[in-house]
């Protein structure tokens, strides 16, 4: 075969394949907002079925999250001091509490504790109830302090469930059930971010939501003030995006994205990265203003922005340096936990500053990023191939975004829709670098003493919950980079293809890894059945 005819073929190889291309385009595009909801239908029903699978309580201080929301639920203030446990609560902790998560089922079935301990035979029953109820009157709240929006929210659905008659261990799980609500909203609205940043770009519209369905943060599978993250980062940037984009009728959006810039941070302070995003909101928006001049009702609106986002954060640092002493209320915590604020010297001493505690800490946090933190039977659900792929595409996918973005041409940054991509590009990667960095930063002052997590010897904050809200960037910037990779392949194969075939191994894997808790008779099913 010559080299014409070598030519020939593979003009009609790549016209099969564009050819092919444009029906799954115009399909998906014609039943977008179907798949979508297909896909958050999924989403809802993945984490609600993995909150109900896994039992009661998880190793993530389920325990100190719940009886925050339980606080706050009865109108309960933080005060200076951390509370101890309500006997009420106390009850459920002793009696439906799994050692499951740092035991192994073989060892508690072997001394008769593989059952909760309403089935335990009686006399072995109240002993056992006496020793871990009278532990838990003894334990500090630790989260009572914490930034409250989430608490609030919880605190509310948790008062409906006490109305509709829920209870004891039903009534955590009903916490735990909202999970899966948030999230699922959480997915729709990262999917009209996307289309409203590219709405011609089908593939962008359907992988983002796509891999935040599948995505196997265990965060999400108990009680934890950082599950809201995600949905108000993404609510935030949706507004503030419009607001940017819009030449009039921006006003709403600005407020309303301030505001609930705000409600994040009180959510997590790790949310303070949003505080930039606005920042260079507020300056464009001026600075537009300025070249357009306009009436001086505008500025007052964008000043209204800005303090819509700062006042409840700021009353609230206000209000905890009066009764806690410090801004953030995690004063009587960290003495609770043993650590101390080390010399300022001794920050520079840290081993995040070598080159081997510094990919130590991006192995470690990336991986955590993506799995989560929870053991079962004492040993951390994961797989050696699935944290290689986790590892190697997202250092692959981060970098060729970067590449993409930064090398945009002048010719295109000119054009609207192009401009307003690199812009949503640039905000992804600011949130993810920055909030890594913050991740890094807690790590350097503290000396942790005798504790476990972080400790003297280990001194890295790895927890990647701490950051997810961030997942919506995170995928954005994942997906723009698998486009931008698959770009030599397109004409043969829509990227669609290969990126769904991702999901699918991430679901597989997350179920095989999780199938046994299944097998609990602390989780939710089982206790049903009894």
């Amino acid at each position: 075969m010559n080299i014409a005819e070598q030519s020939g073929q593979g003009s009609v190889t790549g016209s099969h394949g564009s050819v092919s291309n444009d029906r799954i385009e115009a399909f998906l595009r014609s039943k977008q907002n179907l798949i979508v909801a297909t896909i958050c239908a999924y989403a809802f029903l993945r984490i609600l079925i993995f909150c109900a699978g896994f039992p009661l309580f998880n190793t993530l201080d389920e325990q100190d999250h719940l009886e925050t929301v339980g606080n706050y639920s009865r109108g309960m203030v933080p005060g200076k001091a951390l509370p101890l446990s309500d006997p009420d609560m106390a009850r459920v902790f002793a009696l439906y509490g799994s050692p499951e998560y740092l035991v192994s089922r073989q060892r508690l079935h072997a001394v008769g504790m593989d059952v909760p301990v309403p089935e335990l035979a009686p006399e072995v029953r109240e002993v056992q109830f006496e020793r871990r109820f009278n532990y838990w009157l003894t334990q500090p709240v630790t989260e009572a302090q914490s930034p409250p929006v989430y608490y609030a929210v919880a605190g509310v659905w948790y008062k409906l469930g006490a109305l509709l008659g829920i209870k004891d261990w039903a009534l955590a799980y009903w916490v735990r059930f909202l999970n899966a609500i948030l999230y699922g909203v959480f997915i729709w609205i990262a999917f009209l971010f996307v289309r409203e940043v590219c709405p011609r770009n089908t593939f962008s519209c359907f992988a983002v939501p796509g891999l935040l369905a599948v995505f196997p943060q265990d965060v999400f599978f108990g009680v934890n003030r950082d599950i809201l993250s995600p949905l108000l980062v993404t609510v935030a940037l949706l507004l503030l995006f419009r607001a940017m984009e819009k030449e009039k009728d921006w006003r709403l959006e600005l407020a309303a994205g301030g505001a609930v810039t705000g409600l994040a941070f009180l959510t997590d302070v790790s949310n303070f990265v949003l505080f930039g995003v606005l920042t260079a909101v507020l300056y464009i928006l001026a600075r537009k203003n300025i070249q357009h001049g306009k009436v001086p009702w505008d500025f007052w609106t964008i000043g209204v922005g800005a303090m819509a986002a700062a006042l409840p954060p700021v009353l609230w640092m206000a209000r905890n340096r009066a009764v806690t002493g410090d801004l953030t209320g995690s004063k009587a915590k960290i003495a609770y936990l043993g650590w101390t604020v080390k010399p300022w010297g001794d920050f520079w001493q840290h081993p995040i500053f070598t080159l081997h505690g510094a990919g130590y800490f991006l192995r470690e946090m990336i991986l955590k990023y993506w799995r989560g933190e929870l053991v079962w039977q004492g040993t951390p659900m994961r797989s050696a191939i699935m944290d290689g792929f986790y590892l190697i595409s997202t250092c692959l996918l981060i970098t060729a975004f970067a590449a993409h973005v930064v090398g945009r041409n002048e010719a295109e940054e000119h054009a609207p829709r192009e401009r307003a991509l690199r812009v949503n590009g640039l905000v992804s990667l600011y949130l993810l670098a920055v909030s890594i960095l913050f991740l890094g930063a807690i790590s350097l002052p503290f000396d942790f003493h005798e504790c476990v997590y972080p400790s003297r010897q280990n001194p890295y904050f790895l927890s990647g919950r701490i950051i997810c809200g961030t997942l919506l960037p995170f995928a954005v910037i994942y997906a723009g980079g698998f486009e931008f990779l698959w770009r030599p392949l397109r004409r043969y194969v829509h990227p669609i293809i290969p990126f769904a075939v991702i999901c699918v191994l991430i679901t597989g894997s997350e179920m095989l890894l999780r199938a046994d808790v299944f097998h609990s008779a602390f989780n939710f099913f089982s206790l049903s059945g009894r």
